[in-house]
């Protein structure tokens, strides 16, 4: 609990002062990110490159008294995480061993533990997005909503319009609505000027920065590193830096199978949605996990976006007795057993998440019944309570009808 309350979570500190500026002084927001990735390139260690959406959520927390703000932020961070988890878990477990197995890998999970030791923004994105997960089936409009909301403060979350396909319209007109009112009312305080002067000046130079800090896994620095001929540094046993490389120095060959591992990512995920006979849990979560993969810049915090996915699958695989996908899963999650700096190759981190989105895509078949499971389980609750079959005509029809619509 001491360290949950702790103030001292730069990321934390970086947002919240952001939401004061937002409220205050909003020509200053990126003021400090965009002169230091003018003079060095790199991203800085603290200093916002979120949406100015992200800026507006902590807002509030800005007018609590200091010391109160980023455990504040920190606990409702973690909170809502955990809520989204808990969401997921409700729509896809069936018995209490599927539930204690979703949330012991939930509790495992060392990209969770990151998010909150970082004091991060992912756990609100998460909720967000696992909302829009689960209520695309009955109402894609307000998924939808949600969705927009979520990629409004990280963008990796617009990729879940890829499970929307069976009712794709309204679903795509109301997170295009929702995501143009969001950014609009967010940008307001810093006006035209401002919110161009952030896409050019933090956005866009923040995904060409380079990646060599230890803690940046991403798909780029696993081939830049090995093959690539990129330094990287680590944390050695005594508590010193070392700084390894590759005696391997094929810089466009790391570059091209960077290109065309991404691409794969991408296409892999689009069939396998397909195969899953368009579920939209399934692909929205297959959308969602890319956040974890796509991006040049990966901290252990951002490998959260893989784990509802990763979760439903984990929890379908034991019902089906796929014991090979449990051991992939299981070998997946393991790569993310230590820190990545304190690994003699932080990108075992990544070879993990490839491993972990791998699995889930072959488990597509498997997928196809995620989303009915609530209704399948109420209706065996039902017919538990009635004690005996009914076998008159007019008893069958309705449960008939019902198990049409379900």
């Amino acid at each position: 609990m001491g360290n949950v309350l702790t103030t001292n979570r730069p990321d934390a500190t970086s947002v919240i002062q952001a939401g004061y500026r937002w409220l205050h002084d909003p020509a200053a927001i990126y003021a400090d990110t965009a002169r230091h990735l003018a003079q060095t390139g790199l991203v800085p260690v603290t200093g916002l490159i979120r949406p100015p959406a992200a800026a507006m959520l902590a807002a509030p927390f800005s007018l609590l008294p200091g010391w109160m703000q980023v455990p504040a932020w920190t606990v409702a961070d973690a909170a809502a995480a955990l809520i989204g988890l808990w969401i997921v878990q409700r729509y896809v477990t069936r018995t209490s061993l599927e539930m204690a197995v979703f949330w012991a890998v939930a509790f495992y999970s060392p990209p969770l533990y990151a998010e909150v030791n970082a004091g991060q923004i992912g756990g609100f994105v998460l909720l967000l997005a696992c909302l829009g997960l689960v209520t695309f089936r009955k109402r894609p409009a307000l998924s939808g909503v949600l969705a927009a909301a979520a990629a409004s403060l990280k963008l990796y979350p617009a990729l879940m319009v890829m499970g929307a396909r069976t009712r794709w319209r309204p679903f795509v007109i109301a997170a295009g609505v929702a995501g143009v009112l969001i950014t609009v009312v967010a940008c307001i305080p810093l006006g035209v000027a401002g919110a161009w002067a952030y896409v050019t000046g933090v956005l866009i130079p923040s995904l060409k920065a380079p990646n060599p800090d230890c803690a940046q896994t991403s798909v780029a620095t696993l081939f830049g590193r090995s093959i690539g001929g990129d330094p990287y540094p680590i944390i050695t046993p005594s508590g010193g830096i070392s700084i390894l490389q590759s005696p391997v120095h094929l810089a466009a060959l790391a570059t091209i199978l960077t290109v065309l591992t991404l691409a794969a990512a991408v296409i892999a995920a689009v069939a396998a949605s397909r195969a899953s006979g368009w579920n939209p849990v399934y692909g929205m979560g297959l959308g969602l996990a890319l956040g974890g993969l796509l991006p040049g810049e990966l901290n252990p915090y951002q490998y959260v976006p893989l784990m509802p996915l990763v979760l439903m699958v984990m929890v379908v695989a034991i019902r089906k007795a796929h014991w090979m996908q449990v051991l992939g899963l299981t070998v997946g999650l393991l790569f993310w057993l230590r820190q990545p700096c304190l690994l003699p190759f932080p990108n075992l981190w990544t070879i993990g998440a490839l491993i972990l989105f791998a699995v889930c895509v072959i488990a597509a078949r498997a997928l196809t019944e995620v989303g009915s499971l609530r209704r399948r389980r109420c209706t065996m609750c039902q017919s538990r309570r009635i004690g005996k079959p009914r076998t008159s005509s007019s008893t069958r029809r309705p449960l008939e009808s019902s198990s049409v619509h379900a």
